[in-house]
Parts: C-alpha cells; sequence; structure tokens
C-alpha cells in the first residue's frame, strides 16, 4: 500500500520540479547564418546576449550575429534614447529589429540602439554584474612584494543603477617604507529624461604615499551621458562633497569641496573582447583656498578565455597640499593582474 503511494507522490514531484525547468528553454534566436537556437534568454548588456541551453549550459551570443528573437516571456528593453519597453519578444518583418510587443501595441526596435535586456522575473541576484583581478609580485633579490586587487560590481535597474567599487594596492620591500593605498567607493544614479542623471556618492580613502591615513567622503551631483550606445558611454558630472580627513601625521580636519568629473568606457563584440575605461574626477576644496585634488584611473581588459580577462590599468592621484606636509605630492603606478567577470 505504501508503494503504490510512494510511486504517484515521486511522479507529481518529478513533474513539479523538472518542467518548469523544461518550458522556460522556449526563446529562439536566429542568427546571421541561418543557425537556429532554443534557450533561455538571461541578459543581454555590454554586446553579449546571455542564454541557457539543454545541451551547452550558459553561453554568450554576440549581438551583432543575431538577426531575430522570439520569446513569450515578459523583459525590460532599454535603448539608447532612455527609453524602457515593456513585453514580449518577436521578429520583425523584415527582419533586422526587435519586436516587443505588449497589450497596447508593438514597438520596432532598431538591434544596435537597444542597450540592455532583462527578464522581468529575474532575480535580485542575477541583476548584478561585475568583474574583480588580482595583480602579485615578488622579487627576491630585494625582498620586493606587491599586490593589488581591483573589485566592482552593479545593480542595474531601467530607472537608476547601484554601483560599488574597491582597490588596493600595497607594496613592501625591505628598507623602504611601505606604501599603501585603498578606495572604496559606492554611487547611485538616478536617470532623468534626455539621459541626465542624478548622482549620489561616498567612499572611503587611504593613500600613505599621499599622507592620508583615512578620508571618508559623502555627496551628490547632476550629470549627463553626452554620449550612450550599446558599445560606448560617455558621461559628465559635476557636484558637491564633504570630506573628513585624518592624515598620518597632524589634526583631523572636515572639508567641502566642488567635482567635475568624467567617466568613459567602451568596448568590442567579437572576440578576444576589448574592454577600455577611464575616469577623471578635479576635486578643488572650498574650505582650502588654492588646494586641488586630481584622480585618474584607467584601463583596458583583454578576453583570455569565457569570463576571464587580462587586465593592464593606471592610476594617478595628486594632491598640490599633502595633508601632512602641505607639500604636493603625486602617487601613480601601472598595474597587471589576470581577473573575472560575472
Amino acid at each position: 500500500m505504501r508503494l503504490r503511494t510512494a510511486v504517484p507522490a515521486a511522479g507529481l514531484l518529478l513533474i513539479l520540479f523538472s518542467t518548469p525547468t523544461l518550458a522556460q528553454k522556449t526563446d529562439v534566436i536566429v542568427l546571421f547564418n541561418g543557425d537556429r537556437v532554443t534557450c533561455e534568454i538571461r541578459s543581454y548588456d555590454e554586446g553579449r546576449l546571455q542564454v541557457k541551453t539543454d545541451i551547452a549550459s550558459d553561453i554568450a551570443v554576440k549581438w551583432n550575429k543575431i538577426v531575430s528573437i522570439t520569446s513569450d516571456k515578459s523583459f525590460e528593453v532599454e535603448t539608447t534614447d532612455g527609453l524602457t519597453h515593456y513585453g514580449t519578444l518577436a521578429p520583425s518583418t523584415p527582419p533586422g529589429k526587435l519586436d516587443v510587443v505588449s497589450r497596447t501595441g508593438t514597438d520596432s526596435i532598431d538591434f544596435m540602439s537597444v542597450v540592455r535586456i532583462s527578464p522581468i522575473y529575474q532575480t535580485f541576484w542575477r541583476r548584478w554584474q561585475g568583474s574583480f583581478d588580482l595583480g602579485f609580485n615578488y622579487t627576491q633579490a630585494n625582498n620586493y612584494f606587491q599586490f593589488t586587487f581591483n573589485g566592482d560590481a552593479a545593480f542595474r535597474r531601467p530607472t537608476f543603477e547601484l554601483s560599488t567599487s574597491l582597490s588596493m594596492f600595497f607594496t613592501s620591500q625591505e628598507g623602504v617604507p611601505s606604501n599603501q593605498r585603498a578606495t572604496y567607493t559606492l554611487q547611485y544614479e538616478k536617470y532623468l529624461k534626455d539621459r541626465w542623471l542624478v548622482v549620489g556618492f561616498g567612499g572611503v580613502d587611504r593613500n600613505i604615499q599621499l599622507g592620508l591615513d583615512w578620508r571618508y567622503s559623502l555627496g551628490a551631483g547632476y550629470g549627463k551621458d553626452l554620449v550612450f550606445t550599446n558599445r560606448t558611454r560617455f558621461t559628465l558630472i559635476g557636484g558637491l562633497v564633504g570630506m573628513h580627513e585624518q592624515p598620518v601625521t597632524g589634526d583631523s580636519a572636515n572639508d567641502l569641496a566642488a567635482v567635475v568629473a568624467a567617466q568613459y568606457s567602451s568596448f568590442t563584440y567579437d572576440f578576444p573582447k576589448v574592454t577600455i575605461g577611464a575616469s577623471v574626477a578635479v576635486i578643488p576644496y572650498l574650505t582650502q583656498g588654492g588646494r586641488v585634488r586630481v584622480n585618474f584611473n584607467g584601463m583596458i581588459k583583454r578576453e583570455i578565455a569565457r569570463d576571464f580577462y587580462l587586465s593592464l590599468s593606471i592610476f594617478d592621484n595628486f594632491d598640490n597640499r599633502d595633508p601632512s606636509t602641505g607639500q604636493a605630492k603625486n602617487d601613480w603606478g601601472p598595474v597587471l593582474s589576470i581577473g573575472y567577470s560575472f
């Protein structure tokens, strides 16, 4: 009697747990060479459509190789004009565009104007994207040690983006003072019409080379995306930032400063994928006449295998009035590392 009850129950459990998984892979993408891929669309960002198949599991399809997409699930589709479209996905007639079908009608969108695609059912954790890389160097002859870490993550929605980053640089050599540099930032961007945005940001800095033990910052600003395509973004931001600084030697101080920043990023579609990014911030102090800081970060990433990349970055931090000595100082250096993106 127990055996007869267990068999139908097991069959019911199998149906409950297996059927939705199989039913998810009903999306179809058609490539320029005529190949059809049946899959589950995960997301689209930075030139790659992430899909899941029964045979190859998760794969990335280059956006410029796709002719049409069909899905009966609901998606958020963000375009270069700052608009967000909601609905199912269908091929256009003639092919070459993406049709987003909703209850109110159909929006036919040029493929190259699509910036991001996110399933409406996508979980909170799957909306995060980011990367991290590590660098290490040791020379026995002079007992030189260098360690670097860079990591960033972003939670993106059609109306806002929350991003965070951590960068650490440490060197040690016998008979030479160590160089310690660390920066943590948290930034919130609220998207407005015509690619304008409101920005809130905060962070913690440490740079022994520049005479800074700790700096805590909190600020806000207003900006605009001057260039925004599915491959390139260039943003200008201006605002105010309040800071509490603790120098290596001397008393702590509270300051107010203006900030003018520019951010640039671009990438290529084809393998190996190459990503280029740069940011510069000019920070003139309002409470210390004549003091100006300039922070620059640049990087180039080259894909070496799926989700793995080789990174070459350079940082340059300048302060014309070191908080410990009052003298101008500059701290810069290149970093070569291997990283992973998710």
